[in-house]
């Protein structure tokens, strides 16, 4: 019988002509076994008058059909959805051509829905077939039309081409019929190349007659070269997987015994998201979710909970929904009009599909057909019909939704700051009060007031509450003490709450006073219970964001708290108790702030005790952010600097107001347990009276039923108010194949984000149950999953072995793991205070992958005395810093004569050696020699006085400045890094504390990089995981 034929893919061997046949010949070609019309809706529709037809892509013929019936209602056409793809995670095979090695064979075509049955087998059964007997089969087939030879494949993200049905402009014009795509189709005349049964060439998928070919844009973030390796990669691990000799191929596994950690390998992306041809309804670069919005731990999703179970990997979603827009980074398109999914109510997004000829579109979540809105194809404000086609909300994973009326519970708030100070004695014995005044007043301009709504208020709090009174007509500020604090009050409920804009003369001059107007309080006590009902009562009706700013113990009102005596619990099983709150108070009261949309954030100042784990409740359960300056004096000029800078991008941020987050999964997945700084008010509802830009929030993934389908998907929709008074939606959308080989699912770990997951579990065990449990399971969940890839994937599944066997794409997850055992969040031993500690756990909690893996749980470490000529300047063709090549993290890397720089993202250390050069020294930091450059803090000078080159004698100074520039790019200037001058002959505090950032080398604390990896070993070879 006649057979037809299928795309050839660039490369592959043309296949050879089938013997002649006696028996009829049979149609295979889906659509040719559909009736031409449809039972329902008749024929295909023409296209809505001013609309667009999809692009038919260039060079390509067009193709003749017989004319069709015209429809009275049209729609504009869609793209080719119901082809025939590949089953998921295997390139298509051209016909007559055996599938590759180890790929399943597909059930069923989804081009004829689900449940429709393959066609007919002309043999019963499969006979196997010997090495002889495999050529001559593989290539008995037709020759193929000359123009489908031609037509190259999209690459793109792991697309591949969808066959496009006949019907382009040539047959429009000689019948009237056009191609619908969704529609029902003729049966396809011979070609002109005789073939019987030949269809169409190939075009890329959702092209249609019509349209211009759409454009293969690069996926941000995924560079070419890398892209195509890691395409390569899984291509080699599946066949390897299907013939069971994965074990042999050094790309997909390695050893790590002996080796050095490959750092480099945390600059790259995350594993390819490889999606099925027809996975989008347009193609688009744009149509896979950008890591740095959210990230899966697996790219490869398992279909059972069977296989999860097996590979012992954590399933879960880092999600960072409010991401700030990045020098170079195009702007997050804003959508007006609102569709979604009338049952499970997501949002239109670009996996969807447009069925019935356009009037109807597939929600991708749970397969409702919901009407496509009126409004979907008519652009209001210039009242014309527009192309469906180059919509947002089609094109791009992450768009942004205008919220109409409907989405509104009351009319968009102003952004409000209320500023409780400590003015206490220990306050003022720090200098806090004054540094604290002149920040917040260098930052006025800088606090986001583009409507002139933004309003603020001051209260000062010690034994008694310090109110400030600014009228518009009179600048001239009054303080309002209330000494009685049994019952709380406001002295003046009308003029506490000052207009930023109508006031800020007053404003001005309460701030310059603030040192001088409490430098001789000796008073010793701290009313904050009271300061923040106080503040409660003020924002009640309107919500925002109270800063406390504290130097002290709370030791007056409702939550006060009594001294821990904390340095004899440091280091034993007691000292999880230091890392639980006292009580319950602020808990409740966060709890009440959220629901009336305030959130908090908390600034620690000093080394005093301030039982930083129960206040800092008010920030982990309204979404706001802790801060801790244990060293900050007024006198300490660096330690100024640092607060003032930070403090100032922190009040100088964009915010989200009154925000909830939800997150939506496809058919058989369920969210879990979530981690972060939110409210839980529902079981898949977070509440977020402010949103700080750049948090993240992770959640563990339950697959409570068997996956049937190649693709699922994970929405995220961010509802809250911009600082301009406007109600978005940022809405992302995730989409990851799956997969029932657990190669597969091991080769497309991402080991960035089961890193940052598993460090945010460990954490919150914690502080739930102890460190010594946290730390204990964290090292045992490694132990599981390289034990399960040995026994699941290795020949070596049983018995002992002499190396460590582990995929590729996880190679790095066992100097994580350490990096996070020596992390401050989780270190053993009896040198951390309780709120470095805390500090340390809420920025695990918080920081996205791209910055609490790296740099602040596995620093970065450059040599400086060997810098490259381009480091620490600008690329001309990116416009970005580049940086040198980067050293592993052991004592080793060290040496007398060089100078090196070790990043953290919260401090630097520039390490100097005692036989440095003279001339590295005057070039770094205009010294004489070594001896001359004091240990300790410092403010790292600029020598070129911030110009675009270098001052002759200086140059090394100029890159160095250039390279911190870019690194504290890389973490969103989130903080100012203090920097340390660590000399091998100097400071031995100093050596320490850089030390315990070298997590390859052994310390008091956790061994070294190769003896955790042969404690792992030798646990493995005796079975204990």
């Amino acid at each position: 019988m006649a057979m037809s034929p299928q795309p050839v893919q660039p490369g592959a061997r043309p296949p050879r002509p089938l013997p002649p046949m006696t028996t009829a010949p049979r149609v295979t070609s889906p659509l040719a076994r559909t009736s031409a019309t449809s039972p329902a809706y008749g024929a295909p529709a023409p296209p809505m008058a001013g609309f667009a037809a999809p692009p038919q892509p260039m060079g390509h013929p067009p193709q003749s059909m017989p004319p069709m019936q015209q429809q009275q209602h049209s729609m504009p056409p869609q793209p080719n959805y119901g082809q025939p793809m590949a089953p998921q995670g295997y390139p298509q095979t051209p016909a007559g051509l055996p599938p590759k090695i180890g790929s399943p064979p597909p059930a069923s075509q989804p081009g004829l829905g689900a449940g429709a049955p393959m066609p007919p087998s002309s043999t019963s059964s499969r006979r196997r077939q010997y090495p002889e007997q495999i050529n001559p089969a593989a290539y008995q087939a037709q020759p193929l039309p000359p123009q489908q030879t031609t037509q190259q494949p999209m690459q793109q993200f792991g697309h591949m081409p969808s066959q496009q049905l006949p019907g382009g402009p040539a047959a429009a014009g000689q019948g009237g019929g056009f191609f619908v795509p969704g529609a029902v189709q003729a049966p396809l005349p011979p070609s002109a190349s005789g073939t019987p049964g030949a269809m169409a060439p190939p075009a890329a998928a959702g092209a249609a007659p019509g349209y211009p070919a759409p454009p293969t844009a690069q996926a941000p973030g995924y560079p070419v070269q890398q892209q195509q390796q890691q395409q390569q990669m899984a291509d080699v691990a599946q066949q390897f997987s299907g013939m069971g000799l994965g074990t042999n191929s050094q790309e997909y596994q390695v050893a790590l015994l002996g080796g050095k950690p490959q750092l480099t390998m945390l600059d790259e992306q995350p594993p390819l998201i490889k999606l099925p041809p027809n996975a989008t309804c347009v193609p688009s670069a744009f149509s896979i979710c950008p890591p740095q919005h959210k990230r899966s731990t697996l790219n490869a999703v398992p279909k059972t909970e069977k296989l999860l179970k097996k590979t012992k990997l954590p399933f879960g979603l880092i999600i960072t929904p409010f991401k700030t827009q990045e020098p170079g980074e195009d702007p997050i398109p804003v959508v007006s009009e609102i569709v979604r999914c009338r049952r499970c109510r997501t949002y239109i997004n670009p996996f969807v599909q447009f069925v019935e000829g356009g009037r109807r579109w597939k929600c991708n979540m749970c397969g409702l057909s919901n009407d496509v809105p009126l409004q979907f194809d008519y652009d209001a404000a210039t009242q014309t019909q527009k192309n469906r086609w180059v919509r947002p909300d089609l094109n791009h994973a992450v768009v942004e939704f205008i919220a109409p009326l409907e989405y509104m519970v009351r009319p968009p708030m102003p952004p409000v700051y209320v500023f409780i100070i400590d003015v206490s004695y220990a306050s003022v014995q720090l200098g806090a009060p004054g540094v604290i005044g002149q920040t917040i007043l260098s930052a006025l301009d800088r606090i986001p007031n583009a409507d002139n709504r933004t309003k603020v208020a001051f209260i000062g709090v010690d034994t008694s509450l310090h109110f400030f009174q600014v009228r518009a007509s009179n600048p001239e500020p009054q303080q309002l003490v209330i000494s009685d604090l049994e019952d709380v009050f406001l002295p003046s409920p009308t003029d506490l709450l000052l207009n930023l804009h109508e006031c800020r003369e007053g404003i001005e001059a309460l701030l310059s006073r603030m040192e001088g107007m409490f430098k001789t309080n000796h008073a010793v006590g701290n009313a904050l219970p009271t300061a923040i009902q106080a503040a409660q009562k003020l924002l009640g009706t309107l919500g925002g964001k109270i800063v406390v700013l504290q130097a002290s113990l709370p030791t007056i009102g409702e939550g006060k708290v009594e001294p821990r005596a904390e340095g004899k619990d440091l280091g034993t099983p007691r000292e999880s108790e230091l890392l639980r709150p006292q009580n319950n108070w602020y808990k409740t009261l966060a709890a009440d702030c959220s629901r009336i949309q305030i959130a908090f954030d908390t600034i620690f100042i000093g080394q005093q005790p301030m039982d930083v784990a129960t206040v800092s409740c008010l920030a982990h359960y309204t979404g706001g952010s802790v801060f801790h300056y244990p060293a900050f004096m007024a006198t300490r000029k660096p330690e100024v600097e640092r607060f003032t800078r930070e403090f100032s991008n922190h009040l100088a941020a964009h915010v989200g107001l009154e925000a909830v987050l939800r997150i939506r999964a496809s058919k058989g997945l369920r969210m879990n347990s979530y981690y972060g700084n939110f409210f839980l008010r529902s079981l898949d509802l977070l509440a977020l009276p402010n949103v700080t830009p750049n948090h993240s929030y992770a959640v563990d993934v339950e697959i409570e039923e068997s996956i049937t389908s190649p693709l699922v998907y994970f929405q995220t929709a961010l509802l809250h108010t911009n600082s301009s008074g406007e109600r978005r939606i940022r809405v992302s959308t995730l989409a990851l194949p799956t997969t029932e080989n657990i190669h597969t699912v091991f080769h497309h770990a991402d080991q960035v984000a089961i890193a940052s997951l598993l460090s945010k579990k460990a954490v919150d065990r914690a502080v739930e149950a102890k460190l010594e449990d946290a730390r204990d399971a964290l090292q045992y969940k490694t132990l599981e999953i390289i034990g399960a890839f040995k026994t699941q994937c290795t020949q070596s599944s049983s018995g002992a072995t002499t190396q460590l066997q582990i995929p590729r794409a996880l190679q790095l997850l066992p100097f994580l793991t350490l990096a996070t055992l020596k992390h401050t969040s989780l270190r053993a031993g009896n040198n951390i205070p309780p709120a470095l500690r805390i500090a340390a756990m809420n920025l695990i909690l918080t920081l996205a992958p791209e910055q609490g893996v790296q740099p602040y749980t596995a620093a970065r470490m450059y040599s400086l005395h060997d810098l490259p000529e381009q480091a620490g300047r600008v690329d001309e063709a990116s416009g970005i810093i580049q940086l040198p090549p980067r050293l592993g993290l052991s004592a080793d890397a060290l040496s007398p004569y060089g100078v090196f720089l070790l990043h953290t993202g919260f401090d630097s250390f520039l390490w100097i050696g005692r036989e440095a050069s003279p001339a590295l020294c005057k070039s770094l930091l205009d010294a004489q020699d070594a001896r001359m450059i004091p240990s300790g803090i410092i403010t790292f000078p600029d020598l070129s006085n911030g110009a675009d080159a270098p001052v002759q004698g200086f140059e090394l100074n100029f890159q160095v400045n250039g390279i911190l520039r870019r690194l504290n790019q890389l973490c969103h200037n989130l903080w100012s890094p203090s920097m340390y001058i660590c000399k091998e002959d100097g400071d031995p505090m100093v050596r320490m504390f850089m030390a315990q950032w070298l997590a390859e080398d052994m310390d008091t604390s956790a061994p070294s990089y190769q003896q955790f990896l042969n404690q792992l070993r030798d646990k493995i070879n005796r079975g204990n995981f």
